[in-house]
Formats: structure tokens, C-alpha cells, sequence
């Protein structure tokens, strides 16, 4: 894909999506609180929501929506290759990343129901070097509470990950790091734990991960689409190749990552109808105990198990979500209203989650969506692009704390780096930018002289700060 973009047909493209917003927005009438809409009605609105992120090239991917066993909405949308022009359809296989980890549990869980480990079991039973095992419980690890390192933290990790690697050897990469806080003391969501699950899951079952999922998950629940993407040799029919956003609208290859080193938190590749398939396995015993399933897929703190219990438009949701480099994926499944919504995604931009997915939840529950986010670039000189180009730095509040980033100044847009992570930054005013894969927006705040002073970026109703510290 070209990375060049010529001014007077960004403007024509500019023009087009703008039209194309505004058309989708119009036809997309208030909801009546109450209102019961037909399942067609339900199609309408769901399909004019969606349609001004693909229109301007911030949505690739499928969706299926069921209601009450009911398909009301099942579509791909964007390329599964953008090289080779191949559609996305509801077929496609996506990595799904950390809503493998639901697979994880529910296999652990197996475990359990058949007397073959308790989750009140030390890890120490299983793995007799691991460091502190003797201290961190299965089901600390389940529920993100045992103070294990997150390997993705790692400065090293994105190297590290490029290459194969045995679960034993995943392990022995965090083992011997610190605890982030006594076993139990705390919850920081961590995928080493996801890891040691997979290594614990070998041990005791006596197969290999992939092998144990498809004989007692895949397998009973009627997962035909869905495999353990353990060597990049593999061939996988049907799967989408992996994008991050690149400009104003296209795409670029994301980083390569060797899925094995996602063994037991995010190395699965599925549909939205096998994932259909297995929340409803989950929920109707086909491969859980019901007395399992109401023990243990219950409110807590945080992902418990693979799910997040939550609240959504006062609705109770039961939700997994991933992110993994090239691809998005959020499960949600409301169980009062037999409503579940999938949204799989062949692009690093989380906008398939945030406002996508949050949007649609709200049309399906009656609820009115949230604005659709501008998405329409502007012209901005590129003199005035230039001026913003330099290094600044977030403070301790920020995702990354004390994160020093790099913002470079490209033909008719700007691209924000920190560490490793990079992201097109979309003009829509002179002094506002919208970030491609997170839809979080950054204005620029000016010195009295005009020179820049700081960069002001506002995520999920949060605010850093980031002090210009040099020029470019």
C-alpha cells in the first residue's frame, strides 16, 4: 500500500467520507425508549452505525449478532488481505488473542470436575521449581491476583516474541522476576499467568495444549473453524492477515509475532459463529458443569477466568475482549436479554472495541449509541504539521508512566511513537488529532510566541498531559 498521498485527492476523499458520515448519521432516527424493533429494524440501525468506520477505513473485520438464537446481524466487512484483495466474510478466521483465555479456563476448570487438580492447588504441585509456587494458588492465576510479572512488560519481549517457543521456555522467561505484590494482595492482569495455566494444563492432562482443546472443547462444543495457532508453518484456510492503521485511512502489516509464544492467553484463531458456539456451550453445560459455571463465572474484580462480569447500559454483560498485534476481538454475552455480540477484527486499532462494539451494545439494548467520533480529516499546511514534530514526554498518570514520545510529521498527518507502539495521528482541525488506533484525541496547547507547549491527549473520558521536552 502507498504511503504517498497526493493533496488534491486526500481533499476529494476528505469530501467523500463526510458525505457518507453525514448520510449514515441521518438515516440512524432517535430510539424510543421501550421500543421493541423487529429484527430488519435492528439490522438498519446496527448496519448504519458501522457503516461510517468502514467508509472511512477504521473498521476491518465481522460481526455477528445474535438475538434469542436468532442471527440479526452476520457480515464481514474490509479486506482479509489487503495485498491480495481477498473480502472479509463471516467466515473468516481472526486471532482472537486474550479471548483465548476463557478456552484456558474452562479447561483448568475441566480439570477440576474430573478430581484431577483444585484450584486451591499451588502451583509448586505442578511446576516444583517455579519460583514462590509454593505461595501462588491456580486459581490466583485465573483471576490475575498472583503478583506474577506481565511478560508483555518486558523490553525485551516484541524480539523475544518474534521467534518459537515451548511453553516451558514462555515460563522460564518471567519466572524468576519479582512479584509485583504478595499472591492474593492485589489484581494487575498479567498473560504470564495464562502461560503457566497452559504449561499446568500439559502437565497434569498429559497432552498438549492444542490437542487438549480441540478433543474437549472444540470438539463437544461444535468448533469447527477454531485451532491453537502453535507453528507459523501452519496453514490456517480462511485466516485474515493481520493490519495496523497507516495514515489517514489505509493499512500497513503489523509487526510479526510467532503465535506460540501466545500459548494459553492469546494464540487461538476462530469466527464469530465458533465463538457464538462456544458462549453458548459455556452458558448451557455442554462443556462446564452448571454448577461451575454459577461458582465461578460470577461478579469480581476484574478478568476472572477469562471474562470480565460487568454492567453495561444497566444490563448484565459477560465479556472477553484481546488485543494482539494485527488483530481485536471482543464476546459479549448478555445473558437477561439472550443477546450476544461478537466483533472480530484484522486491524491493531482497538475502535472494533471502543466505540464500535459500545456502540452496537447500545442499539441492541434500546439504548441510544454515542456519537459517532469525527473521522473526517482536514487540510492542515504542512508547515504547521512540521512545527508540532519534535519529542515529548507524558507524566506518571500516562499508560506508559513518564513515557517519552516522538511525534514525526508525515505528508498531510502526523504519527505519534512510544516505545514500539506507533499510531497515525488524523488532523481534524488544525489544533486536533484524532489517534487510529485507539480513537483517543490530542490537541496541541501553544506558548504565547506560537511555539508548542504541551499535548493534551484524552482517552475514555481521561486526560495527559505530555510536556514538549525538544523540538524534531
Amino acid at each position: 500500500m502507498s504511503r504517498g498521498w497526493h493533496e488534491e485527492a486526500v481533499v476529494r476523499q476528505m469530501r467523500l467520507w463526510g458525505w457518507i458520515l453525514a448520510l449514515s448519521l441521518a438515516s440512524l432516527p432517535p430510539i424510543a425508549t421501550g421500543q421493541a424493533l423487529s429484527d430488519a429494524e435492528l439490522r438498519s440501525r446496527l448496519e448504519a452505525y458501522l457503516e461510517p468506520f468502514v467508509a472511512t477505513g477504521n473498521f476491518s473485520g465481522a460481526v455477528l449478532v445474535v438475538r434469542k438464537d436468532n442471527p440479526v446481524l452476520r457480515s464481514g466487512y474490509g479486506k482479509a488481505s489487503y495485498q491480495l484483495g481477498v473480502l472479509n466474510i463471516p467466515d473468516t478466521r481472526f486471532h482472537i488473542a486474550s479471548v483465548s483465555k476463557p478456552f484456558t479456563a474452562a479447561a483448568i476448570l475441566q480439570l477440576q470436575e474430573q478430581g484431577k487438580l483444585s484450584l486451591t492447588d499451588f502451583v509448586a504441585r505442578f511446576v516444583p521449581d517455579f519460583p514462590h509456587g509454593d505461595r501462588i494458588t491456580l486459581d490466583h492465576l485465573l483471576t490475575h491476583t498472583s503478583g506474577i510479572h506481565n511478560v508483555n512488560d518486558l523490553p525485551d519481549y516484541d524480539a523475544f516474541a518474534r521467534s518459537p517457543h515451548t511453553i516451558a521456555e514462555l515460563v522460564a522467561k518471567f519466572a524468576n522476576l519479582p512479584l509485583d505484590f504478595e499472591p492474593g494482595a492485589n489484581y494487575r492482569y498479567s498473560n504470564s499467568n495464562y502461560n503457566l495455566l497452559a504449561l499446568i494444563l500439559e502437565k497434569v492432562s498429559g497432552e498438549t495444549y492444542g490437542d487438549y482443546l480441540r478433543k474437549h472443547i472444540f470438539e463437544p462444543a461444535g468448533l469447527h473453524s477454531t485451532v491453537h495457532d502453535r507453528d507459523a508453518a501452519l496453514v490456517i484456510p480462511l485466516a485474515a492477515s493481520g493490519y495496523e492503521p497507516l495514515g489517514l485511512n489505509d493499512y500497513e502489516i503489523a509487526p510479526y509475532l510467532d503465535w506460540s509464544n501466545k500459548t494459553g492467553n492469546g494464540s487461538l484463531v476462530s469466527t464469530v459463529d465458533d465463538l457464538y458456539r462456544f458462549s453458548q456451550a459455556i452458558r448451557y453445560g455442554k462443556i462446564l458443569k452448571d454448577a461451575t459455571v454459577k461458582k465461578y463465572l460470577v461478579e469480581g474484580r476484574g478478568n476472572r477466568y477469562g471474562w470480565f462480569m460487568r454492567s453495561r447500559y444497566g444490563h448484565r454483560a459477560m465479556s472477553s475482549n484481546g488485543r494482539s498485534p494485527g488483530f481485536t476481538s471482543e464476546l459479549d454475552v448478555f445473558p437477561d436479554d439472550d443477546i450476544t455480540l461478537i466483533v472480530l477484527s484484522n486491524s491493531y486499532a482497538s475502535v472494533s472495541q471502543d466505540p464500535i462494539a459500545d456502540g452496537l451494545a447500545a442499539i441492541l439494548l434500546g439504548q441510544q449509541p454515542p456519537a459517532v467520533p469525527t473521522m473526517t480529516g482536514v487540510s492542515v499546511p504542512q508547515t504547521v504539521l512540521d512545527s508540532y514534530a519534535g519529542h515529548y514526554q507524558f507524566g506518571p498518570d500516562y499508560f506508559v508512566p513518564n513515557g517519552k514520545a516522538t511525534v514525526k510529521a508525515e505528508a498531510g498527518y502526523l504519527v505519534l511513537e512510544l516505545n514500539s507502539f506507533r499510531t497515525p495521528l488524523v488532523p481534524i482541525s488544525t489544533m486536533e488529532f484524532l489517534d487510529r488506533n485507539f480513537f483517543g484525541r490530542l490537541t496541541v496547547e501553544k506558548n504565547g510566541d506560537g511555539s508548542v507547549k504541551t499535548l493534551t491527549y484524552r482517552y475514555s473520558g481521561r486526560e495527559f498531559i505530555a510536556q514538549r521536552i525538544e523540538s524534531k
